[in-house]
């Protein structure tokens, strides 16, 4: 018998194939001719299975910051939130301890250095350093000042003096006022939020020209110091007047003209720049007491400069004496125990504070 050829095995297969996938392809379209007949409604998926419900993290989630050149939208802190806290409605009375400043005494209170200063005008006289320990400064809520009506003020005029409005100084319940034509009593303490005013800055001495020497040298009236013949002797060159180039007290600010540098009492003071004494002595009140520098020493350079050395315990210079850049001119002195001795040093020219670091040599 003849065994069939490798071509009819190969066409034999091939029918085969072809009848399986005619098989496939069948019944794949009957299968979807039933479906498509059936309603939608009629088909249901299965569910899928059961998942645990969203439980929010308990940990804190920290965000990596921006990119640069990422856009960020920032929101603010909504006022009604835990983290506000009513603001206080009265002034309280602050006693002055061991270590405080102006400054330190503000930041407590989220105040601003000036705010101290001009709500208690009658004891610092817009001086920082006149703090002592025991003293009792009134603070108020916020940023502003407290003053008490003199003759003749009106609160119209006080609004104009301090840059407010007189409806802002009426709606402080503070000052339980009920409109702004209600009149003013004169002693009356108002709170003013948000004044300002000029901070007074006590002055070095006048100086009056009266004549010129025969060598050109000019004199000057100066007050207490009377006629002081002023040389051009300064060089515009200035050192550290202390042994100490740090600060134990208060930087330079519009607020405080001068640097108050660190000391112990006793100390010797140097004249920064060669000059001439024009004041020498106390800066006392009508009642004899000294106030604003206390003991200090001004010297004028004879070139627009002036230099002042204040709350000295002693001074070793007096009233037009010229003295050589380095000498020992006082000893550092103190201030009430709140500050502790400190040397309180300005450099002016004419007559306008300007910031003594940028004059004085690097602390390195």
């Amino acid at each position: 018998m003849a065994q069939p050829s490798k071509r009819h095995n190969a066409a034999g297969a091939s029918l085969i194939w072809a009848f399986v996938l005619l098989m496939i392809v069948g019944g794949g379209l009957l299968i979807l001719s039933q479906l498509t007949e059936r309603p939608l409604e009629e088909v249901k998926l299965e569910p899928l299975p059961a998942t645990p419900a969203y439980r929010p993290r308990e940990e804190a989630v920290l965000l990596a910051p921006p990119t640069p050149n990422q856009d960020v939208v920032m929101r603010d802190f909504a006022p009604s939130t835990a983290l506000s806290q009513p603001r206080r409605r009265t002034l309280i009375t602050y006693t002055v301890v061991e270590g405080d400043t102006v400054f330190g005494i503000a930041y407590k209170f989220g105040l601003r250095p000036e705010t101290i200063l001009w709500s208690n005008y009658e004891i610092l006289k817009d001086n920082f350093d006149l703090i002592r320990v025991g003293q009792q400064f009134i603070i108020p809520p916020e940023d502003g000042l407290i003053i008490e009506v003199e003759r003749g003020d009106t609160l119209d005029g006080i609004a104009r003096r301090f840059g407010v409005t007189p409806e802002r100084i009426v709606n402080e319940p503070i000052n339980g006022l009920s409109s702004v034509n209600q009149p003013l009593q004169v002693g009356q303490r108002l709170f003013v939020p948000g004044g300002e005013r000029e901070t007074v800055v006590w002055q070095v001495p006048k100086l009056v020209p009266v004549r010129q020497t025969t060598a050109g040298v000019r004199v000057y009236r100066t007050g207490k110091c009377g006629e002081v013949a002023i040389p051009p002797l300064g060089t515009g060159s200035f050192i550290y007047p202390a042994k100490r180039r740090y600060l134990s007290g208060y930087d330079f600010t519009r607020y405080h003209p001068g640097l108050d540098f660190a000391g112990r009492l006793g100390e010797p003071i140097f004249a920064s720049d060669a000059g001439t004494v024009i004041y020498a002595g106390y800066s006392l009140n009508a009642a004899g007491v000294p106030v604003g520098y206390g003991q200090y020493v001004v010297l004028d350079h004879g070139n627009g400069y002036q230099t002042l050395y204040a709350h000295a315990s002693q001074l070793f210079v007096t009233c037009g004496q010229q003295v050589a850049k380095g000498t020992v001119i006082a000893a550092i002195g103190s201030v009430g125990r709140s500050t502790g001795p400190h040397l309180h040093f300005e450099i002016r020219y004419r007559g306008t504070p300007v910031n003594p670091w940028t004059l004085l040599p690097p602390r390195g």
